[in-house]
């Protein structure tokens, strides 16, 4: 497996490309840890719980039509949940470029967010909000 640099990875939300607002992504998959101990062991033991999923975004601000704003707001307001992508390229979903989906929903948002000077930001943290949770897809 090659080193590899992102670049142009494909963030969509809501069925909006906003890849190009886009400086940052991470995706973040966590499990309960489970005590499954039993008398007479000399060491704890666990085994994996329920799994929850998030996805992060560092976005450049934009309230043109249907760029950053014009997406987001509507969604942190309406509490209604949305599907989303995160590919890292914009080539064809395959096994080198999974594109990984979720069902999430908008709970914070920060419509301005910089100080004087400084480039119009947004963090958004999007919380898996179904029981199908993050997929990994490559076909």
């Amino acid at each position: 497996m090659a080193k590899f640099v992102l670049k142009t990875p494909t963030v969509v939300i809501n069925g909006v490309d906003l890849s190009d607002h886009c400086s940052k992504a991470t995706i973040s998959t966590k499990y309960d840890s489970i005590e499954v101990t039993s008398f007479g062991a000399q060491f704890k033991s666990y085994i994996q719980g329920l799994g929850d999923a998030d996805i992060s975004l560092d976005m450049f601000q934009d309230f043109a039509a249907g760029s950053v704003d014009a997406t987001l707001w509507p969604l942190s307001q309406s509490g209604n949940t949305f599907l989303m992508s995160i590919k890292p390229t914009n080539a064809v979903v395959g096994a080198l470029n999974p594109r990984y989906d979720m069902t999430g929903i908008l709970l914070t948002y920060n419509p301005i967010d910089g100080g004087v000077g400084a480039a119009s930001t947004t963090t958004v943290d999007i919380p898996n909000a179904s029981q199908t949770g993050l997929t990994r897809n490559i076909v």
